[in-house]
């Protein structure tokens, strides 16, 4: 319900401001808010986000003149990058809290560069284990060089999620090793065994899974979008560098025993009052909202008065006809 989707959009916006190691950030993008008092099971009011969806990104960059693949387009393409590698890493590595569906329809780039992410009604959660393997595997891929031995690590960590395989797989650890490698290898990476990039191939990896966890879907998604932006914007750009020291500090975090950390969403810091994207003057107050439901309920009645006006004038009219 959007009550659960309400506090998820708070447990985010926590997330992304926050590493590993808990200490505050300034925020990688923006993550709308709902608004206090004006959130139930059935209707969600929240910030209001005034941007181009990232769907729509080349056509709204060619109106303003800008190419995609030009200098000023990759700067804005680094930009976009770095706030979305940026906010999933916190995601991941901070408290295990991610959003679920991140697609460029949720994806909005704001005036100035900014970028937002909406819709928080998917989200996943990433327990201590299941981090500790994406740190792992993060840092295994970014340290991949095509060794028998690296290809075991990897498969390793891909197996330790719980991913199984079709009988009859060929070199099963080629296989696992390629499938860490298409969620957060390098894109110029030749996969092992034979294995292939695309997607639709019939030597793709992913043809060959039995079972994939939910959780390393909702990962892979993030992963993934990542690194089909950077290839559209034709900017370089490496998941698994950005996010390896992350994994470092999150296995320093994980692994010390002497201390239980509280989730970034728990800590005292994980509450913020923020402007909106537009701005303080931007945010949608409460009584802005009780007046603008006043007018709404103004014109409502209205309206009501005149159909029943019409209706009692046509049965006048009705009545006053001949036999």
């Amino acid at each position: 319900d959007f009550l659960n989707e309400a506090q998820s959009s708070v447990k985010v916006a926590a997330s992304i401001r926050h590493d590993p190691l808990g200490r505050e950030l300034e925020e990688p993008l923006v993550v709308p808010q709902p608004i206090p008092g004006l959130a139930t099971r059935r209707v969600l009011v929240m910030d209001f986000i005034k941007g181009t969806p990232l769907s729509k990104l080349e056509q709204k960059a060619k109106e303003l003149g800008i190419e995609l693949g030009s200098t000023a387009g990759k700067v804005l393409g680094r930009r976009i990058l770095e706030a979305l590698t940026t906010a999933y890493g916190n995601m991941i590595f901070s408290s295990g809290f991610i959003h679920g569906d991140p697609h460029p329809g949720n994806i909005f780039v704001l005036e100035g560069g900014r970028v937002a992410l909406i819709d928080c009604g998917q989200v996943a959660q990433l327990y201590r284990e299941q981090r500790l393997n994406v740190a792992e595997t993060i840092m295994a891929a970014a340290s991949y060089d095509g060794s028998r031995e690296m290809i075991k690590t990897l498969a390793d960590c891909v197996r330790s999620f719980g991913v199984t395989f079709f009988d009859g797989t060929d070199d099963e650890d080629a296989c696992a090793a390629s499938v860490a490698l298409y969620l957060f290898g390098e894109k110029d990476v030749e996969f092992p065994g034979g294995y292939a990039k695309e997607e639709f191939s019939a030597q793709s990896p992913l043809r060959r899974l039995a079972s994939f966890p939910t959780e390393l879907v909702l990962l892979g998604r993030a992963s993934v979008l990542v690194k089909g932006v950077a290839a559209r914007l034709g900017v370089d750009w490496s998941v698994a560098r950005k996010w390896e020291p992350l994994a470092k500090d999150a296995i320093t975090a994980l692994c010390a025993e002497e201390e239980c950390r509280l989730p970034s969403w728990a800590l005292p810091t994980a509450v913020q009052n923020r402007p909106s994207a537009e701005g303080a003057s931007g945010r949608f107050r409460f009584k802005e909202a009780a007046r603008g439901c006043a007018q709404m309920v103004r014109r409502w009645g209205l309206e009501k008065a005149a159909s029943l006006m019409a209706s009692q004038r046509a049965a006048e009219a009705k009545q006053e006809e001949p036999a």
